[in-house]
């Protein structure tokens, strides 16, 4: 949910240290069974993060509907030191963008908006007319609207957290703004796109965002520990995330999550997450052939409304993905599906990004040392 620069920074960083033991092969479709010898690696690499504290969150392998692996590490509290367990809930951070993507689906599907809707002809009010009739919805999925970022996020926007208390009055505070450039001919990451996108969901719908995503998503999926939160609560089952440690060793706590922010914040369990992933394969939160197209490599690691990366020169057919990742202060998640091998990895993580995608990535990595010169 953070700003471009930490989205870059985030993926840009994916470390995986170097493996003290001998690489035992797995099958050619990765784990087959709770006992594969790749998750027991796993298990011992993320150990490992936890134990110089670098890593703490759950971590969830399944493959073909059966989950194989599922354990939490760490902390959830690093001032109170009770442990995370299955059941904690993360913030999703940007990786709550799927959500939102879904619902655009969803009304393309009911016909209510199409790739092609430009922003102006659902927010009629919407202030810059150029913004307004040149933005299309593809352009918003895919991150080429050259829309601006949104003033919420960060210290320096605690004032306007404050006073926001809808969708519209997040888009209010950047829709004088033109696109940065042509649409469609740039990419730039940017949170006030699927903030643009929650609206559209709104008016063409005719209910609130969080209401909607209750109905529409997570009720339906099986959902009932995901949602939005006022991260200053704490809540016993939920993952604190710090930014750190002050001049005087004090840990910062950091709580940017806004409740309706379409460009995510949400917070939700591994298990959850599955059922989330598991509903979108089944065909029952959006219709196959929609959600295959969603999914297929627009541009660049981008599809429609989900990154679908990792595919080209360097990278094995297997390991092509679709899903999302979130990073911030006290957060880092990610959620893959790779449609060869039908395996899913999700970890949620309460330490700052990019903490979670050496262990999301390890599998592949895995593999990839595994098996030299395989497709």
């Amino acid at each position: 949910m953070r700003s471009a620069s930490c989205f870059t920074r985030c993926m840009a960083t994916v470390l995986l240290a170097a493996l003290a033991t001998p690489l035992l092969a797995q099958s050619d479709d990765g784990p087959v069974s709770a006992n594969d010898p790749a998750l027991a690696r796993l298990d011992s690499f993320t150990s490992g993060l936890t134990q110089e504290h670098k890593f703490s969150g759950v971590v969830l392998v399944a493959r073909n509907g059966q989950i194989l692996f599922e354990k939490a590490y760490g902390i959830r509290d690093a001032k109170h030191g009770d442990a995370n367990t299955l059941d904690t809930r993360f913030n999703l951070a940007s990786a709550g963008k799927m959500f939102t993507s879904v619902a655009v689906w969803q009304q393309i599907a009911a016909g209510r908006l199409s790739l092609d809707t430009h922003v102006g002809d659902i927010l009629k009010d919407y202030r810059n007319r150029s913004f307004a009739t040149t933005v299309t919805v593809r352009e918003l999925l895919t991150h080429t609207s050259g829309a601006s970022d949104v003033p919420l996020l960060g210290n320096e926007n605690e004032a306007n957290r404050a006073h926001v208390h809808s969708v519209a009055d997040m888009v209010a505070l950047a829709d004088q703004q033109p696109p940065a450039f042509t649409p469609g001919t740039q990419i730039l990451y940017s949170n006030y796109a699927f903030v643009v996108l929650g609206r559209m969901v709104e008016v063409a719908s005719g209910e609130d965002f969080q209401t909607y995503l209750r109905k529409h998503l997570f009720e339906p999926a099986g959902m009932h520990h995901t949602g939005f939160i006022d991260c200053a609560t704490r809540t016993p089952d939920l993952a604190v995330g710090y930014a750190g440690t002050s001049a005087d060793g004090k840990l910062l706590f950091d709580c940017e999550t806004l409740p309706g922010f379409p460009a995510g914040g949400e917070a939700s369990t591994a298990g959850d997450m599955y059922r989330f992933v598991t509903a979108l394969q089944s065909g029952k939160l959006m219709p196959p052939a929609l959600f295959a197209q969603a999914t297929k490599t627009y541009r660049m690691a981008f599809g429609l409304g989900f990154f679908a990366t990792d595919y080209g020169p360097g990278h094995l057919l297997r390991d092509f993905r679709w899903g999302h990742a979130g990073g911030a202060s006290g957060a880092c998640t990610d959620v893959r599906s790779f449609p060869r091998t039908g395996e899913t990895i999700i970890v949620l993580s309460n330490t700052t990004a990019p903490a979670c995608f050496p262990v999301s990535n390890f599998l592949h990595k895995d593999y990839a040392n595994s098996h030299p010169g395989h497709a």
